[in-house]
């Protein structure tokens, strides 16, 4: 069975078994689903405990990523007239590049 497949083609039967190396977790019912093929299975605590974590370590990217665009979002009106203000009185010639 090619992995690459967007599809489970039923002919594959036990001569190419699926490995199952990509899955999602259902947190909330423990349900675990491979994403090539539709087998799926409960998962162990473990398995859930990490896809918990995987969760809490994004939302925590999420939130830096927000506030960081918020910052960057604030400042911009200044760092525009800073550029502006830098084109206007440095003389194009006198650039180190």
């Amino acid at each position: 069975m090619s992995h690459t497949a967007d599809y489970y083609d039923y002919d594959d039967g036990p001569d190419d078994p699926c490995d199952h190396e990509e899955y999602e977790i259902d947190i909330l019912t423990g349900r675990a689903e491979c994403s090539y093929c539709p087998h799926s299975w409960y998962a162990t605590s473990g398995q859930i405990a990490a896809e918990i974590e995987h969760h809490r370590q994004y939302a925590e990217w999420e939130a830096r990523e927000h506030r960081r665009e918020r910052i960057v979002s604030f400042f911009a009106p200044i760092t525009g007239l800073v550029s502006w203000a830098r084109k206007l009185f440095v003389a194009t010639d006198e650039l180190p590049f």
